[in-house]
């Protein structure tokens, strides 16, 4: 029971180094405004996650502060 359990956090922590790259490739070399980026990444995570949850994951607060 254990090893699913970390099995899921770790692909949780996988899902939210994604976001946090695409975020930054979106704004850095894109150059899109944040706004813009997180409704992007909305759109690629729809149904899943929302643009509040987006952003907590993307500056590393609240829950996702260690994830």
């Amino acid at each position: 029971m254990a090893e699913v359990k970390q099995t899921k956090q770790d692909k949780i922590i996988k899902r939210n180094d994604r976001i946090r790259k695409r975020f930054a490739y979106y704004t850095d070399t894109k150059h899109y405004d944040s706004d813009y980026a997180l409704g992007l990444l909305e759109e690629e995570y729809i149904g899943s996650l929302e643009k509040d949850t987006i952003w907590l994951i993307i500056r590393k607060t609240g829950h996702y502060k260690n994830l």
